[in-house]
């Protein structure tokens, strides 16, 4: 089972187990405002009830998330506008949540109680489901639009105030941008980077990176800064690589272009806040954030796709990977003492 399976599986059963107790919360309130006729019986199957109805709600809306909408097979809704998106998602889970509240009033009855049907209580609901749901799902088309854990972070003002965090950064440099879109034209090339974007946020994900923004035709990429994080970094590099090679004729016959990059990455202290007042963003700062930049400069100079710096010397793609040479020390513009290359063996 893949890393962001496993990932996914954890956390969808997490939220199951989330919903399911407070639908358990929820049915004990429901039974708890009618008349009492049943007592401790109407209680426990209020309280199954509950526990069914929060878990299948919880269960069908991960499946379609993370089975439907984050496959292949969903692109047609990740490509929606961000009022499409949040429609549309939010009638699947409207439906998703009216056939669970259904099911649980039909596998679990209670004498005394409103079947499900026009009334009072469906009522309610129905109005908290909406709610429910449109609120979800602009929230995650607002994540989706400022980027992973960014919409968080902002709300809880992680980032209010600026931080140093040590961080893995990747640099992923398009090469041979500027002479592409002179030959497919500026909403050929849009296409183009988009589709690119696309398909390396894939080994972002399944590799526990977070995509902290695009620049131009660059994209950058960071992790905590520990072994295992310099490690899928590393790992993350090779398989851009080898993805964008794996669909070259798709690039070419698609777009009449082939992607290649230059990829830098570095690890070390960063200067973590936000930026701006009108318009605000987290920016990333630091000596570190200049360093990858510049390795992927020296990808040109050195005849390499990819480089990493000493402190990435000791980290492993995978078992079977290949193994770092050293490239030699190289002066980096804006520093006084050279840096230790590496690059993964050809």
């Amino acid at each position: 089972m893949q890393r962001r399976t496993r990932q996914q599986l954890r956390i969808s059963l997490l939220i199951v187990a989330i919903a399911a107790g407070l639908g358990a919360v929820f049915g004990l309130a429901i039974a708890g405002a009618g008349d009492g006729d049943g007592e401790t019986r109407a209680y426990a199957r209020a309280a199954l009830r509950g526990v069914w109805t929060g878990g299948l709600i919880a269960g069908l809306l991960t499946a379609w998330e993370y089975i439907y909408v984050n496959r292949p097979a969903g692109l047609w809704v990740r490509r929606l506008t961000f009022l499409g998106n949040v429609g549309v998602r939010s009638l699947i889970y409207l439906a998703a949540i009216m056939l669970s509240i259904w099911s649980g009033a039909t596998v679990f009855s209670i004498e005394g109680a409103d079947p499900f049907g026009w009334n009072a209580q469906t009522v309610i609901q129905v109005g908290f489901s909406v709610l429910f749901s449109i609120g979800v799902n602009f929230a995650m088309a607002i994540n989706g639009l400022l980027g992973q854990a960014v919409f968080l972070n902002f709300l809880t003002g992680r980032y209010h105030r600026p931080v140093v965090e040590n961080r893995v950064l990747l640099f992923a440099d398009l090469v041979g941008s500027t002479a592409i879109a002179e030959r497919i034209g500026d909403l050929g090339f849009h296409g183009f980077l988009n589709d690119v974007y696309r398909d390396l946020s894939a080994p972002v994900i399944e590799l526990g990176g977070v995509i902290h923004k695009y620049v131009g035709d660059e994209m950058i990429v960071s992790w905590p800064d520990t072994a295992a994080g310099r490690s899928r970094a590393l790992q993350c590099g090779i398989e851009f690589h080898a993805l964008l090679a794996a669909a070259e004729a798709r690039y070419k016959n698609t777009h009449g272009a082939a992607p290649a990059l230059r990829i830098g990455i570095h690890a070390g202290p960063v200067v973590i806040g936000e930026m701006g007042d009108v318009r605000q963003e987290i920016v990333f700062l630091g000596d570190a954030m200049n360093t990858a930049s510049r390795l992927v400069d020296m990808c040109r100079t050195l005849g390499r796709p990819l480089l990493v710096s000493e402190a990435l010397r000791d980290a492993e793609p995978s078992e079977d990977g290949p193994a770092l040479e050293p490239m030699g020390e190289t002066g980096v513009r804006g520093k006084t003492r050279p840096v230790a290359v590496y690059a993964p063996a050809p």
